[in-house]
């Protein structure tokens, strides 16, 4: 009797560890992100209406048409298509890297599936892993020479985050300088053509409501303090010892780039187009994220561009290194909120102090993965903590629930309502006293008056309503 011979596919491996790895943290409601519960709220809407509503403009119409027809699985089926999406990705810059040929493709592409930002996001309900996933397929399909393919997908990219369009400057400029331009002029008229019919036909709809009016997207508050801002974009994407790593990395990777010296032989046919393409990503996306510096996630498709550069220019037992320092860095030294209802709970050996404002802890114990576990945790306690609360109120009551309006629409969804309360995520000073008018009582949740009168660029939201206790 023959044995039956299983043949490895290392593609998988990754394929599995990444999506195995993330399981254990898609149960916690939507996610930590306001705007990852907006995202399950506009898909509900869409699914009752059958009219697209999206979460946030100018919109991610991809990724939440998607949601709205699935709408009635829960957070777990939403987290799972991310954790799903995030294993692809991994599995694709595998692909990417292996086709590159270099030695260590495998620990490169777990290096960037477990990068802070990136393994939290893949956990919850947002939009920046499907966006990377397609943007990575299509970096494969580019470097293959499938480049309609790989034009389809980066418009699948852009259907998801509109911002994936400034990629077709770095990857026209990739594939125009490696091949022989006569003959690849027609294709990459295909590939940009394609990309835009793509991200085209994903906007119709948002085109057909609002017309060109759903190019803009929201600036409301000031401009956060250039501590947070750093704050957000390095450690708070890379994790604490993910800036290790990158300290570690830079100076030689610089070294080696003003040589030019590179131990990959691929690399080194192509070294000039590559460090460029590399760098007007990074350059373009950094400037982005400095335009509207919110969220640590906007530096997601930076990364696996900079893992990429770590490869061409990193010996390869460096390069092992800073990669076992980045899968490390989800799991220790987490740095969070000590905040009692959107904050992370630590262990005893934290340290507690103040940036900006705000009560942060150093935690050698518990890492960002974790962290942001108990965040989501405390939250929902939250939600509901205020929703059980408004049931037995009587009178017409108004709370501003601000960044809780979300979670706290999407928790009631299907609990009975009670017809005296309302939520609304902000008012103005003429809405708030149309609604005193009416004999409401106006009430905010914690830190909300602040927030409503940076909103509306007013100071008497404290004047017209009270803080809403649940005790």
């Amino acid at each position: 009797m023959s044995k039956v011979k299983i043949k490895y596919n290392p593609f998988y491996l990754v394929f599995i560890l990444v999506l195995v790895s993330r399981i254990p943290f898609i149960f916690a409601g939507y996610g930590i992100e306001e705007d990852s519960w907006g995202i399950a709220l506009a898909a509900y809407h869409t699914h009752l209406s059958h009219v697209y509503e999206p979460s946030r403009f100018p919109g991610h119409p991809v990724q939440e048409l998607i949601y709205s027809a699935l709408w009635g699985g829960g957070p777990v089926l939403f987290n799972g298509l991310s954790a799903l999406m995030s294993a692809i990705g991994a599995m694709y810059f595998a692909r990417f890297l292996h086709h590159m040929q270099f030695k260590n493709y495998l620990i490169g592409a777990l290096a960037f599936a477990f990068i802070p930002v990136v393994y939290i996001s893949s956990t919850y309900t947002i939009d920046f892993i499907w966006t990377e996933t397609f943007v990575l397929i299509s970096l494969y399909l580019l470097a293959t020479n499938r480049l309609a393919l790989a034009g389809v997908f980066l418009g699948l990219a852009i259907g998801c985050r509109i911002t994936s369009g400034a990629l077709l400057i770095p990857f026209t400029y990739m594939v125009w300088m490696n091949g022989n331009r006569k003959t690849l002029l027609k294709h990459i008229i295909g590939f940009v053509c394609l990309t835009l019919i793509v991200a085209g036909l994903s906007y119709a709809p948002l085109f057909k409501q609002f017309g060109i009016n759903f190019l803009m997207y929201y600036d409301q508050f000031a401009y956060p303090p250039m501590s947070k801002v750093l704050y957000k974009m390095i450690p708070g994407v890379l994790g604490t010892l993910g800036v290790v790593a990158v300290l570690i990395a830079l100076p030689m990777a610089i070294t080696n780039w003003k040589s030019r010296s590179s131990e990959n032989l691929e690399a080194r046919s192509h070294i000039k187009t590559y460090t460029y393409t590399i760098l007007m990503i990074v350059v373009l996306y950094t400037i982005s994220y400095f335009r509207l510096p919110q969220k640590s996630g906007y530096m997601i498709t930076v990364l696996p561009f900079l893992i990429w550069w770590a490869a061409i220019y990193l010996k390869q037992k460096h390069f092992i290194v800073i990669c076992s320092l980045f899968i490390l860095s989800p799991f220790f030294f987490s740095i969070n909120l000590t905040d009692k209802l959107r904050g992370a709970e630590h262990s005893s050996m934290a340290v507690v102090f103040e940036v900006s404002g705000q009560e942060l802890f150093f935690d050698p114990l518990t890492g960002p993965i974790f962290s942001d576990y108990s965040k989501r945790m405390q939250k929902i306690k939250y939600t509901k903590a205020v929703i059980d609360k408004t049931e037995t109120i009587q009178s017409k009551t108004v709370i501003i629930a601000g960044w809780w309006y979300n979670e706290i629409m999407v928790t009631k969804i299907g609990q009975n309502e009670n017809k005296s309360i309302t939520f609304e995520p902000y008012l103005g000073e003429k809405e708030m006293r149309a609604y005193i008018a009416k004999g409401y009582q106006l009430f905010y949740l914690p830190e909300q008056n602040k927030y409503n009168d940076e909103m509306y660029k007013i100071s008497i939201t404290n004047d017209l309503s009270k803080p809403f206790s649940i005790d």
